[in-house]
């Protein structure tokens, strides 16, 4: 349903998205900087950070795993798995969903088939497919751009994610049918892709001759003694009973969920324990090694951990699937990941042979990875605070580049999803200290220009940003893959939100004006010319479709699902959608016919001159609504 892929894109920035180590809080450091050695120290300061963020963020329950030269230095469960039934979470039982973690699973499977042979980086990903990524631009989409999440994919979610088994359709069909539009060229801007990462694990089926989840349990599970973790939706029976319960903190009370189930499995569906999750970091730091056996090579390994993609040579980037950030001057390989109830980060620290996942069953527990995981580099890996970052010469002549709104290249372009960017823009403005100043969602960071075009968070100066300028278009590149487009005047929030709703508000006035005026003019018998009658019919029915558009919008996402916190308009299609979904063609029809009645109206002189002003505003009015909701893909 159309509506229902614009809700699925409001979450697709939210849901399997990659987290970073920035923007927390630090925690007073202990001296050196080896990682943690004494296990008793390192549980009495996660229990301290754990406790604090549990309680700020409402999270029931959590697991943190820490492990250090080839074996666990510490593992733990914190909180409940099921509140219900009181039962606690076992860091070696309970299983987690670890979200886009799971990522990481695909990449290694890459990895070991290029290894082999089978795989090439370099190669056009159709030769491995039994259907077409079209051929949208000169340059093939490759292994290579997908591992760094620059295929150039828009983003769509549709189909993303069930909630019944039933509901959920196979990786051949969801790939099939939920192709993306190529609107970047490979390998130039970074745009986080779901897609990209399920198209690479069907290829990985293509290539094995088996389910993905079957290769994963041969090739990585099994090797590595991973006996609790599973791709496979739904659980096994021998796994169901220790799977966590997802909650949402809402009325001042938990509501548990249920199972999410993701059709492009590969890019987010595994479940796992924190202990098996610690298998897995272990065969990583040690360079495809865990005991006898080896998953990869060392010589892959190592080039899986180096460094593929960055947008400008002074920033971080990808490697071959992890991030990659200098953080406290620590070579960091990461992924974060999440579902709707779940979040997670993994960080392995390859040059220490120290690693760090946790995971927590909550909505609230978004930002709880990345600041637990700030917290443990500030305190383990502790440098001295860098000197305030200074605003390079010649900044003004560049600033007004910066100052506008900004949205995410991790968007849709082509359907209706593409609304996703009127509700999350990213306000740039610089302040007298020449502090440029990102906001986005209530929050806000400050960066400063060290140098022509790139930027470093005052706070953090392991966060950089480089600005980009190609043919008038400016763009800004973090390390992660998730660049962002400065939007054009006529795609700014203010201006569509002052169209949309202000139009509104005329429009409802009028409509009652109107209202009034016909009972009256019954009233008093008045003779009316029927063109003019019918003006102002047509009006009022314009106003009237796209009022009733506005409330069944509204109702719909106000219409919460307690357990998710999102509308249930994501998981369940209301009935008569696509009856409603006509609306703004409606609209656009009765827009046109509008035109010459306010044509009509002065050449004969209907009403008063005022009525004829205002009658030949609301038509240009309308025009304007129908061509916001041309611009979001809302009517075609």
């Amino acid at each position: 349903m159309k509506l229902q892929r614009t809700f699925h894109a409001m979450l697709a920035f939210l849901l399997l998205s990659a987290v970073f180590l920035s923007g927390v809080t630090p925690v007073s450091a202990q001296a050196g900087g080896d990682g943690p050695s004494d296990p008793a120290e390192l549980e009495a300061f996660m229990d301290g950070l754990m406790t604090a963020e549990m309680t700020e963020k409402h999270v029931p329950g959590a697991v943190v795993v820490v492990v250090k030269d080839g074996r666990v230095l510490f593992a733990r469960g914190y909180g409940y798995a099921d509140l219900e039934r009181r039962t606690p979470v076992d860091a070696e039982r309970t299983l987690f969903r670890p979200g886009s973690v799971s990522k990481l699973f695909v990449w290694t499977s890459v990895m070991q088939l290029v290894e082999q042979g089978e795989l090439s980086l370099d190669a056009d990903v159709n030769d491995y497919l039994d259907f077409t990524i079209p051929a949208t631009y000169p340059e093939p989409i490759t292994l290579r751009t997908l591992l760094t999440h620059t295929p150039g994919f828009e983003d769509k979610s549709e189909d993303l994610f069930v909630l019944k088994p039933e509901n959920l359709i196979s990786l051949e069909a969801y790939l099939k049918k939920n192709i993306p539009a190529r609107v970047f060229p490979p390998g130039t801007v970074g745009a986080y892709s779901n897609y990209g990462t399920a198209l690479a694990g069907y290829i990985v089926e293509r290539v094995s001759g088996m389910p993905f989840y079957e290769y994963v349990e041969k090739n990585i599970f099994a090797p590595l003694e991973m006996e609790r973790a599973t791709f496979r939706q739904p659980l096994p029976a021998d796994l169901a009973a220790d799977m966590s319960g997802g909650y949402n903190y809402f009325n001042g009370g938990y509501v548990k969920g249920g199972f999410e189930y993701v059709a492009a499995y590969p890019a987010g569906a595994l479940s796992a324990s924190g202990s098996e999750m610690a298998k897995f970091m272990i065969a990583h730091l040690q360079n495809g090694r865990y005991g006898d056996t080896q998953i990869l090579q060392e010589e892959t390994a190592r080039q899986m951990h180096s460094q593929l993609y960055t947008a400008d040579p002074r920033i971080d980037g990808m490697a071959h699937g992890f991030f990659v950030n200098v953080v406290n001057d620590q070579y960091i390989i990461s992924h974060g990941g999440d579902t709707i109830l779940f979040h997670s980060g993994l960080y392995l620290f390859p040059e220490q042979n120290v690693g760090f996942f946790i995971s927590t069953n909550s909505v609230g527990g978004a930002g709880v990875a990345d600041a637990v995981g700030r917290a443990f580099a500030d305190r383990y890996f502790p440098v001295e605070k860098a000197a305030d970052p200074v605003p390079a010469a010649g900044f003004d002549s560049r600033m007004a580049k910066y100052v506008g709104e900004y949205h995410s290249a991790r968007n849709n372009f082509s359907g209706f999803e593409k609304i996703f960017a009127l509700f999350t823009p990213i306000s740039i403005t610089v302040d007298e200290n020449k502090n440029i100043i990102f906001s986005r969602a209530g929050e806000v960071t400050q960066y400063v220009e060290v140098e022509p075009g790139l930027l470093v968070n005052r706070e953090y100066p392991d966060d950089k940003i480089v600005m980009k300028e190609e043919n008038g278009q400016i763009t800004l590149h973090p390390a992660s893959p998730m660049a962002y487009i400065k939007t054009p005047w006529h795609g700014s929030m203010s201006l569509h939100l002052l169209i949309l709703l202000g139009g509104a508000l005329l429009f409802l006035i009028t409509l009652f004006r109107w209202l009034v005026s016909f009972f009256a003019g019954l009233f008093k018998r008045e003779p009316r010319p029927f063109l003019s009658r019918l003006a102002r019919l047509t009006g009022g029915l314009f106003a009237l479709t796209y009022l009733v558009f506005l409330l069944v919008f509204a109702a719909a996402l106000s219409n919460i699902n307690p357990a998710y916190g999102v509308p249930n308009l994501i998981f369940e299609t209301p009935a008569g959608i696509e009856t409603f979904m006509r609306l703004p063609l409606i609209m656009g029809v009765l827009a046109i016919l509008m035109a010459p009645f306010a044509l009509i109206a002065w050449i004969k002189r209907f009403w008063t001159f005022g009525a004829r002003f205002s009658y030949t505003f609301l038509t240009l009015l309308a025009f304007a609504i129908v061509w916001s909701m041309m611009y979001w893909n809302l009517l075609l």
